[in-house]
């Protein structure tokens, strides 16, 4: 009798606390947002010779949709976030490429072999027009593109490959070489298969540091469009920075954060979501704080995630 009287409020005080703890994780996270004097930037150094004219359109493939509260930590509403599976296309003088690759025809094929537990999260998910089919809709074939930049390599931005046979692959050299630790044997070996036979070519961010963060590579060789370190979400998460004389500079941050909301904030998603997807949670936090600062500094440049699918829409209309 006596331990059942021990156990009784012994069990509710457990109840409590893990309640409490579950609560804890909804709430704001504040973020250290200070940076030293050596890693702040007065301005964008932008190359002074003439900028070119760049096109980028959005290639909208499928869409799904998440709670605010676990899209952003602190929200305290279920309303639906709508996040995007795009890829970019970017018409450069020099050269026309995909900056990651949206979904393919046969996306659903692909995800109906992973465990019940994947299928589950992406059942979702709407597939609005295959990558090929984007292609094909503004009169363009796979061979019309130069190359495929990817940002890096989680399946959802490798999806669209099999739409794009022999069509060379760009990959950081970082991203590429932690493959042997994991990340394209995930899921069944899904990233491998994606990548089908393309040919790979690999880069390095040899470039000077650049806007705040560490290291650039060029990708023309003119200013133009510059590729920047993103840690944390992958090892060796690329974004775009694009400088061009057609229309506003743009930024384009990958999986970096999944909306506007995460590094204006900043704050990053529900760390449930942000345990999940990111391979280096404090190499994470410090490139969102990155891109907090970046934003401060450069309101003028649209920073546009590759799910943020209201930042899309809000590029696109700035275009027309």
């Amino acid at each position: 009798m006596k331990l059942r009287h021990w156990l009784m409020p012994g069990t509710a005080l457990v109840a409590t606390l893990s309640a409490g703890l579950v609560v804890r994780t909804f709430l704001p996270q504040r973020l250290e947002t200070k940076i030293t004097v050596e890693q702040e930037e007065d301005g964008l150094p932008i190359a002074d010779k003439a900028l070119p004219n760049i096109e980028v359109t959005f290639l909208r493939c499928g869409t799904n949709a998440v709670p605010a509260c676990l899209a952003v930590q602190g929200r305290f509403s279920l309303a639906p976030r709508i996040l995007a599976y795009s890829a970019v296309l970017v018409r450069h003088p020099k050269g026309t490429f995909l900056y990651d690759t949206g979904l393919c025809q046969d996306i659903q094929l692909f995800l109906r072999e992973q465990p019940f537990w994947f299928r589950s999260v992406f059942s979702a998910l709407k597939i609005d027009l295959p990558i090929g089919l984007q292609l094909e809709r503004r009169g363009m074939q796979p061979n019309d593109l130069d190359f495929i930049l990817l940002s890096h390599l989680h399946w959802d931005h490798v999806s669209g490959i099999p739409d794009l046979p022999a069509v060379p692959l760009r990959i950081h050299r970082i991203e590429y070489e932690s493959v042997p630790r994991g990340l394209i044997a995930r899921h069944q070996g899904m990233v491998k298969r994606l990548l089908c036979d393309n040919p790979i070519d690999l880069f390095d961010l040899a470039g000077p540091a650049y806007a705040g963060f560490q290291a650039s590579y060029d990708l023309f060789g003119d200013g133009a469009i510059l590729l920047v370190p993103l840690p944390g979400h992958t090892e060796g998460q690329v974004g775009m920075i694009i400088h061009r004389a057609n229309g506003p500079h743009l930024f384009l941050i990958a999986d970096a954060s999944w909306l506007d909301e995460n590094y204006l904030t900043p704050s990053p998603m529900h760390p449930l979501v942000w345990s999940i997807l990111s391979s280096d949670k404090t190499a994470a936090i410090e490139t969102l704080i990155k891109l907090h600062h970046f934003a401060r500094h450069h309101p003028e440049i649209p920073m546009i995630a590759m799910h943020d699918a209201a930042m899309q829409e809000y590029v696109a209309l700035q275009a027309k």
